[in-house]
């Protein structure tokens, strides 16, 4: 997904924001999930990278506030945690993807960030496209 152009120089105006959210988790609660759980909450590809890093816990809380800050941005509509998926950009920039055709007229920015037995997110909803219908 390309990066958002928040330059209003090259652009003449901002995107859209239709939505923010934030979220904080304790990172334990990660530490007793089982699999079954992780499977219902986390996409493949992101159970992978946490399971690559020393501490899992703390990237799998860091996700969940992820998921939890990107449905916060959409309230009232309902995402399941398993159609957002955070994964890495590269340079370490998160990237949210939601796997929802009700949601692909949207871009979202994303901040993750843990330490000691907390995870905390904040998403930014942007309109992305023109919504038309007919």
């Amino acid at each position: 997904m390309p990066r958002l152009n928040m330059d209003r120089r090259r652009s003449g105006r901002l995107p859209a924001i239709v939505g923010v959210g934030v979220d904080c988790e304790e990172i334990s609660r990660f530490k007793k999930m089982g699999s079954g759980a992780m499977e219902k909450i986390f996409t493949e590809r992101e159970r992978e990278y946490c399971k690559s890093k020393a501490d899992p816990s703390q990237h799998f809380a860091a996700r969940f506030a992820g998921k939890e800050a990107v449905m916060k941005c959409m309230s009232p509509a309902k995402i399941p945690f398993d159609r957002i998926e955070i994964a890495g950009a590269g340079k370490g920039r998160p990237e949210v993807k939601v796997l929802d055709e009700r949601f692909k007229y949207y871009d979202f920015e994303i901040s993750l960030s843990h330490s000691g037995n907390m995870a905390i997110a904040f998403a930014i909803a942007f309109r992305s496209k023109s919504i038309r219908k007919g």
